[in-house]
């Protein structure tokens, strides 16, 4: 089985890292709390698919191992399509020296520097997280894994199981009615099956839109432009894009903020969440994002 090794910077711890966002639970993810492994199926350019198998186990400081399962052996090519895709994934390369001194400033988030949390799990392709993210509008977690997974199904299946993500233009090529009986996803089909359309057409193309020199205000408007991407949508789609200077505040973020920020009274208004939350400046989103996530990170089952 060959395997990669990737080189991270000192600060860079994968298990948070893995686990800092729900796209851990979504395929072609999948993640075993028990063992601490996170598998991703990619698909290389060629069309053939591989399991990546990366062990919390092996991730000494400085390094972590990949297992790519369904090759003998990886070319000089795929080896630099992982590895690109994987630090993409993981935040491998984003500096977050700010982030940590920031929150080491305020006693309530030192925890976060502490555990080494604050990247967040994305996708190889702004496609797959701009799908997925549709899927968790106006929904329970638990439908936005169903819909998603019905939707990976649509791609290229791997050898022992499961299946590739989607390309638009599988998306694109079926009927809106087709669609919409396969993934049962509502008015979201209608939306992907645009999105998918205008991807797979050329009409829109949305990866360069990850250059950080794009000024946060333009790339939110560029987010609502595509229907079904609203205040939530947009903010959360930017954290997973390197800029949060916005919120993406949602039924989840208020209650944490009325229990664990403002002693079990509901904010009066959204405004009030914001104004707690504004002296983060840039990182303020991803401060939100945290307060989310620390009664998990705190846990007995992150800690065991």
């Amino acid at each position: 089985m060959p395997t990669l090794t990737l080189t991270t910077p000192p600060d860079f711890r994968f298990w948070p890292t893995a686990v800092g966002h729900g796209w851990c639970d979504l395929p072609p993810f999948t993640c075993d709390e028990d063992s601490r492994v996170l598998t991703r199926l990619f698909q290389f350019t060629d069309g053939a698919i591989v399991r990546l198998v990366l062990p919390a186990h092996d991730a000494a400081p400085g390094s972590l191992l990949v297992h790519v399962e369904g090759l003998p052996a990886l070319t000089p090519a795929q080896s630099d399509q992982i590895t690109r895709a994987l630090r993409r994934c993981l935040e491998i390369d984003r500096d977050m020296s700010p982030f940590y001194a920031l929150v080491r400033q305020h006693p309530r988030y030192q925890w976060i520097a502490q555990l080494g949390a604050g990247r967040l799990l994305a996708s190889p392709t702004l496609w797959e997280d701009l799908v997925k993210t549709l899927m968790t509008t106006n929904t329970t977690w638990n439908m936005t894994i169903q819909m998603v997974s019905r939707i990976v199904t649509l791609g290229d299946p791997y050898a022992a199981g499961g299946h590739a993500f989607p390309t638009p233009q599988r998306i694109a090529a079926l009927s809106l009615d087709d669609l919409n009986t396969h993934i049962r996803a509502g008015y979201r089909g209608a939306y992907l099956h645009e999105l998918a359309t205008r991807l797979a057409t050329a009409e829109l193309e949305v990866e360069s839109w990850r250059d950080l020199a794009i000024p946060s205000d333009e790339l939110y408007k560029r987010i609502k432009s595509l229907k079904g991407f609203g205040d939530y949508a947009a903010g959360n789609l930017m954290r997973l894009m390197g800029h949060f200077d916005r919120l993406a505040t949602d039924t989840e973020c208020r209650a944490v903020y009325r229990d664990s920020i403002n002693n079990g009274v509901p904010a009066a208004h959204d405004r009030e969440i914001a104004a707690y939350y504004q002296p983060f400046g840039a990182w303020r989103g991803l401060v939100q994002w945290m307060d989310v996530m620390e009664r998990y990170f705190k846990s007995e089952r992150f800690s065991q």
